[in-house]
C-alpha cells in the first residue's frame, strides 16, 4: 500500500538491498574496504534509476558508498532520500577514508561535491542531498551515508531554481491581478 502511494506520487524506489552486483563504473575511486561504490543512482530526463555495486561497505561495517550519475540533460541540484537511519552520520564518514570532502559538508560524509540538508533528526530516515554548484549533465560525483540503502530507500526530485523562480513569478503575477480587480 505505501509503495504503491509512493510511486503515484512520483518517487522512485531504490532497488538495491539484496544480491547481485552491477557494472562497476571507473570513475569513482576505491574507498577503504569497497572497490567502488556500493550502489549507483542515475539521473536521467525521464527520473532516477538505481544499480548495484560492490557489496563490501567502505568501513567494513554498515556504511554505504553511493555513486551518481548525470545521465540527464540538466543540471541535478539536489534530491530527497528515504531510508532505514541512513542519515545517521557517526563520524566514519567516507572523508574519513581519504575521499577529498568539500567546505559546505560538515558531516564527513560528503565527499568532494554534496553535502546534506533537511535531516529528520528524531528517526534520520529522510533528508535532502545536494551537490555545490549541481552536478552538471553528464557529470559524476559521490558521498556516504551511515547504513545501507533498502528496498524501502525512497528518491524523489526536488525543484530546480528555475522552476522555483518561475512559480514566484506566477504567484506575484495572480496576486497583481487580485489587487487590480478588487481596486
Amino acid at each position: 500500500m505505501r509503495l504503491n502511494s509512493l510511486l503515484a506520487a512520483g518517487a522512485v524506489v531504490v532497488a538495491a538491498a539484496v544480491g547481485g552486483i552491477g557494472t562497476a563504473h571507473a570513475q569513482f575511486p576505491p574507498y577503504g574496504s569497497a572497490s567502488g561504490p556500493n550502489f549507483f543512482i542515475t539521473y536521467a530526463n525521464t527520473g532516477f534509476s538505481t544499480t548495484l555495486g560492490d557489496p563490501t561497505p567502505y568501513d567494513g561495517i554498515e556504511d554505504q558508498y553511493v555513486g551518481v550519475i548525470n545521465n540527464s540533460s540538466k543540471t541535478l541540484f539536489s534530491f530527497n532520500l528515504t531510508g532505514s537511519f541512513i542519515f545517521g552520520f557517526d563520524g566514519d564518514g567516507i572523508d574519513t577514508y581519504g575521499a577529498p570532502g568539500n567546505a559546505v559538508d560538515t558531516t564527513g560524509y560528503g565527499g568532494p561535491l554534496t553535502y546534506f540538508t533537511n535531516i529528520d533528526t528524531t528517526t534520520y530516515d529522510s533528508g535532502t542531498v545536494n551537490f555545490i554548484g549541481g552536478l552538471a549533465a553528464g557529470a559524476t560525483t559521490y558521498f556516504s551515508l551511515e547504513e545501507p540503502a533498502s528496498i524501502n530507500t525512497v528518491i524523489t526530485p526536488t525543484p530546480e531554481p528555475a522552476s522555483l523562480a518561475l512559480l514566484a513569478a506566477g504567484l506575484l503575477g495572480l496576486g497583481a491581478a487580485r489587487r487590480r480587480r478588487s481596486a
